[in-house]
């Protein structure tokens, strides 16, 4: 009897030890290696064989999590800002929507900084005019109107106001038309198809809009099915009969599916077990995404009558040193989009002959001041000539 009573007083203590561990190491590798480690220990403390075997099984458990995810993590590609510390003040931006479930508010400014080890890569301040877009320059009364909408990639991070896209556009356009940025760091497809079908575009119905103009990355697959931490709050779309249909947010999806949420959990904390059924849910991601762009582009034409314009930067069937040949599934998506008759522009192709150092934002990955000048470039001359 006093045996299993010290038996449960250690089991207690180094569960409590690994609470405490869990909560302050970085992620759960680090928490699955003390667990492992703790396993050891109760292995010489414990007394009885039974207890003893439990504490091995739980520590060779612990292990094998920690080793699977070790390999997930030394197969899978690092992602774009790797080793980037990111911050901005105020702290959480952008703040919480409760149709889009994050967006940014009228009438404010937000202070980014983005460091790589010692060194500063930037420090920006973003303006943002009292639509919650963030400033461009103004255009003539009655200018036609081109709306930018997208993620960072459209949003300019890293940059200041004037050098964004749209302020790119209407520079090139000697600031005859009016062009407004709408985007929004970490957006996907489905936050501007439910921005279109909540009415928040309707304010520019009478304001002569030529043409909307988005940017897609491969990353947006997974921000279709909620793949990253900050999308709970987000859109959710599921297809019926081939039409994305809206669903609620993926929070409230995963609370009334437990399963589905369990599963989402584990996949946040391991690397393998996000890999698990990969395939399948990339052939999914792949379908929904080519729907809900399909989608923007009716309501682009149903509520303006005009283009949307896609600038993409992804592999196509020109990519270089085998970029393209190497990753087929994202070709087929992109000439899923031409199939669907999506106007499309390539980064890749406007910038090859041209010294990434000069392109990327180091260390970000996010396009510098002189890409969008390029693209802004190619963009007035085929909508409104040389």
């Amino acid at each position: 009897m006093d045996g299993n009573r010290r038996n449960y007083g250690i089991a207690a203590g180094l569960l409590v030890l690994l609470a405490v561990g869990a909560a302050v190491l970085p992620s759960a590798l680090w928490a699955c290696s003390l667990a492992a480690l703790l396993g050891l220990a109760g292995v010489v403390l414990l007394r009885g064989n039974r207890w003893r075997t439990g504490a091995l099984l739980a520590s060779a458990l612990a292990a094998s999590l920690a080793l699977l995810d070790v390999v997930a993590g030394v197969l899978s590609p690092a992602p774009m800002g790797h080793g980037l510390v990111q911050t901005t003040d105020p702290k959480w931006w952008p703040p919480a929507d409760p149709v889009l479930g994050f967006r940014p508010q009228p009438n404010t400014e937000v202070v980014a900084t983005a460091t790589f080890g010692p060194e500063l890569i930037y420090r920006r301040t973003y303006h943002f005019d009292g639509t919650a877009a963030r400033v461009t320059p103004a255009g003539p009364s009655g200018a036609d109107t081109y709306l930018f909408l997208g993620d960072s990639f459209i949003f300019g991070q890293g940059l200041v106001d004037d050098q964004s896209l749209a302020s790119q556009f209407a520079k090139a356009n000697d600031y005859k038309v009016r062009t407004v940025n709408l985007g929004v760091p970490g957006y996907g497809p489905n936050h501007l198809v439910r921005a279109f079908e909540t009415g928040l575009l309707d304010r520019y119905a009478d304001q002569s809009v030529k043409a909307v103009v988005s940017w897609i990355i491969p990353a947006h697959l997974a921000r279709v099915t909620g793949d990253g931490a900050w999308l709970g709050s987000s859109p959710r779309y599921v297809l019926e009969n081939g039409a994305p249909r809206h669903t609620g947010s993926f929070n409230e999806y995963r609370w009334t599916h437990p399963l589905a949420g369990l599963k989402y959990l584990l996949g946040e904390q391991f690397l393998f077990v996000d890999a698990i059924g990969m395939r399948q849910r990339q052939d999914e991601q792949a379908d929904l995404f080519v729907a809900l762009m399909a989608r923007l582009q009716q309501l682009v034409r149903e509520k303006f009558g005009a283009p949307l314009i896609v600038i993409y930067s992804w592999p196509d069937e020109t990519s270089k040193g085998g970029y393209g040949a190497s990753s087929p599934f994202l070709v087929t998506v992109l000439q899923q989009l031409r199939k669907i008759g999506i106007p499309l522009l390539s980064v890749d192709q406007l910038t090859s002959e041209i010294d990434v150092s000069l392109l990327l934002i180091p260390h970000d990955g996010h396009p510098t001041a002189y890409t969008y000048e390029l693209i802004a470039g190619e963009l007035k001359r085929r909508l409104n000539g040389p």
